[in-house]
């Protein structure tokens, strides 16, 4: 496809305002970067994420996202890429498409998996789920899933998707160019409404086994690797809510206030046992002060139909006392 500088002058709002905004789709992959080419990931951790989500194998990753991000400045630069360095990336399109929407659904199947009935949902009521079955399937998919892992992947690729719809607008002949608009438009739409719903999903599933029960959290207070985990996850959706710009985005607008409370406890074992005890303890001072019928009994008032046997019985004592 030949270069055509200029062209964006043919279409400069709905160009414009495109480009804009896919700049923005990841604002900083910094962390997931850091993440996957950390000491501590194990070696082949991109693979394993691709290959557990049956995503098309994009080799190195992170040596992609640079190669494209340099074709982005070389457009701002420029107003066009040459040939020799489109030819290079302009195949990349589709498997990195395809590789993002696997990686989502592969975040989705893990909440999914670690969600019990009713815990990604907020207007159910999750009185009858068992917490502790819900933070084991949470650990489950965080360490044998790589649930944190994918998310980071998952940013990198959109952030590759991203850059490579900004060179191909530029690319785009004229004719072309209302088709790589709205093809970029729909990667736009996609991250807002399916990322946001994956950040929300996940913050609410981590905020349930947050909240679990007394007995449960003395439990698995008794495991660092519990409490590791659930920690480290809660830093996996706090890296992918930055990265993904959510705050200025408003994907949090309007969440239950309950959730950020029920999270700023993961990781702060005391605070938990603390929380968790007080609202064991209402409970159970709330469930006497009703009764069981769910009324409030008056204790200042004896039942009439029960017989006043106190005095008979202290009566009938002296009585027999007196006779001994």
């Amino acid at each position: 496809m030949a270069d055509t500088p200029g062209s964006a002058a043919h279409d400069p709002g709905t160009a414009a305002t495109v480009v804009r905004a896919l700049g923005d789709v990841v604002v900083s992959v910094e962390a997931a970067i850091a993440r996957v080419q950390s000491g501590d990931a194990p070696n082949g951790l991109v693979g394993r994420v691709l290959d557990a989500a049956e995503a098309p194998d994009l080799g190195d990753v992170v040596a992609r996202h640079n190669a494209l991000i340099r074709a982005v400045a070389i457009v701002e630069q420029r107003g066009s890429l040459p040939d020799g360095e489109w030819a290079a990336v302009a195949g990349q399109g589709a498997d990195l498409a395809v590789a993002v929407d696997r990686l989502r659904s592969r975040a989705g199947g893990l909440l999914d998996a670690a969600s019990v009935p009713g815990a990604d949902r907020e207007d159910d009521d999750t009185s009858d789920d068992d917490p502790a079955a819900g933070t084991a399937a949470l650990v489950t998919a965080a360490t044998d899933g790589l649930l944190g892992e994918t998310l980071q992947v998952l940013v990198l690729t959109e952030g590759c998707l991203a850059a490579w719809h900004r060179v191909r607008i530029a690319r785009a002949a004229v004719a072309d160019r209302p088709a790589a608009v709205a093809d970029a438009r729909a990667l736009l739409a996609d991250h807002l409404t399916h990322d946001g719903e994956l950040l929300r999903r996940g913050r609410r599933v981590l905020a349930r086994a947050a909240a679990a029960t007394p007995l449960e959290t003395v439990r698995r207070l008794s495991s660092a690797r519990t409490v590791r985990t659930l920690g480290q996850l809660r830093r996996d959706l706090d890296d992918f809510r930055s990265a993904c710009g959510a705050d200025a985005a408003g994907w949090l607008d309007g969440e239950d206030p309950a959730v950020e409370a029920d999270l700023a406890a993961v990781g702060n074992p005391l605070r938990v046992v603390g929380d968790v005890f007080g609202r064991g303890l209402a409970r159970v001072t709330d469930a006497r002060r009703r009764g069981d019928d769910g009324t409030e009994p008056d204790a200042a008032e004896p039942d009439a139909a029960e017989p006043d046997t106190a005095g008979q019985d202290a009566g009938g004592d002296e009585h027999r006392a007196s006779k001994a």
